[in-house]
């Protein structure tokens, strides 16, 4: 009876994956970003002392119009001298804007407050977030912005990728946030908006007030990237567009200790039982259980592979892997980064037993913010 199970999920996997990438497959025009829109980068920095500098130095060579855009940053009850590094830019750059925060508002997740403040002064129709251990390219506003050419388009997430450095952690890292990035951009394409990352995202600022912003979700400590896609999808009627293109491409650091990453992963699993309590569209609803237990029917297969040396059980593994291997290479190739078959292979192994534990634990866990 198990093996019946585990072989139909992982038939049933595989029919999903061809379903989701064969619109990757597909060539279609590029085309040139002719509007120039006002557009407000926003920018919540806590304890970013050893990465702001580096962030605003980049968003100086930004080859957009510097007429064209604003950069906001709050600076969110820092007990480093972030601030003082923000101050030392303000000659520098003059369309900088600096919020000190040195209290949240009860009931509000710190950073969806330090966030709110940034968006409250933008003056840009185009709210561009990202995060402050970010680099970008220097065409990353106008790649994130020209998608909004198309005035039904109300909401734009872009590629990002977490490790830049060459060692194992970060490589292993690296293929990670990619893998996720591509079964969000796969499924997008098929009008299912699983999820997004706020190292990367871009919405016209009256999308932003139409649906009231933070509002019900405010006090979730994370969130404020994809429980704000889902509220976009389900509460109004504006487009949503998910783009692949090296230029658009933000790369971020990995947490500097495993206590930081611990804690980065749990925020990001404790959201998984809300999605049932808020405007999560009822297509995910759907899909996130059926990839939880595609994960939950790996870990089977790998743990009586290993118990009892049997083809048998390697075979689902394998299947489920070569499916993912071309569904990732292919983001991969339109995003211009090099597809490393090694920590893949290490990957397939160890994140399923991640999915599972964290998956069950986190819901129940204490979440905080850094």
């Amino acid at each position: 009876m198990i093996a019946f199970i585990v072989y139909l999920t992982i038939f049933l996997y595989l029919i999903y994956i061809i379903w989701i990438a064969e619109p990757l497959f597909l060539r279609k025009k590029l085309t040139s970003n002719t509007i120039n829109p006002y557009v407000s980068v926003i920018i919540s920095a806590r304890n970013e002392s050893k990465n702001i500098t580096a962030l605003l130095n980049g968003l100086i060579k930004q080859k957009y119009p510097k007429n064209k855009f604003e950069i906001i940053v709050a600076n969110d009850r820092s007990t480093d001298d972030t601030l003082d590094k923000l101050l030392s830019f303000k000659d520098k750059i003059q369309n900088l804007k600096i919020i000190n925060i040195k209290k949240t508002k009860p009931n509000w997740a710190p950073k969806k407050w330090a966030l709110n403040q940034c968006i409250e002064q933008a003056k840009g129709k185009i709210i561009l977030q990202t995060d402050a251990d970010c680099f970008h390219n220097q065409e990353w506003i106008e790649s994130m912005v020209s998608p909004f050419e198309d005035t039904q388009i109300g909401f734009v997430a872009g590629p990002s990728y977490m490790g830049i450095n060459n060692n194992f952690v970060n490589e292993l890292l690296k293929l990670e946030s990619i893998a996720q990035e591509s079964f969000s951009y796969a499924n997008s394409k098929r009008q299912l908006y699983l999820s997004c990352t706020a190292r990367n995202i871009a919405y016209r600022k009256l999308v932003f007030k139409e649906i009231e912003g933070y509002n019900n979700i405010a006090h979730i400590k994370s969130g404020d990237d994809d429980l704000l896609l889902h509220k976009i999808v389900t509460q109004t009627k504006w487009n949503v567009k998910y783009i692949a293109n090296s230029n658009a491409l933000v790369s971020s650091l990995i947490p500097s200790s495993i206590k930081s990453l611990y804690l980065q992963r749990l925020r990001y699993a404790s959201k998984s039982l809300l999605y049932y309590d808020l405007s999560t569209p009822n297509e995910v609803k759907l899909i996130l259980p059926f990839l939880y237990f595609s994960n939950l029917i790996c870990v089977i297969s790998i743990l009586q592979f290993i118990n009892t040396q049997l083809l048998f059980w390697f075979v689902p593994i394998l299947i489920k892997s070569i499916a993912e291997i071309i569904l990732i290479t292919k983001y991969m190739s339109k995003i211009q980064i090099n597809f490393k078959l090694l920590y893949f292979i290490i990957l397939m192994i160890i994140h399923p037993f991640y999915i599972i534990i964290f998956g069950a634990l986190a819901p129940f866990l204490s979440v905080q913010w850094k």
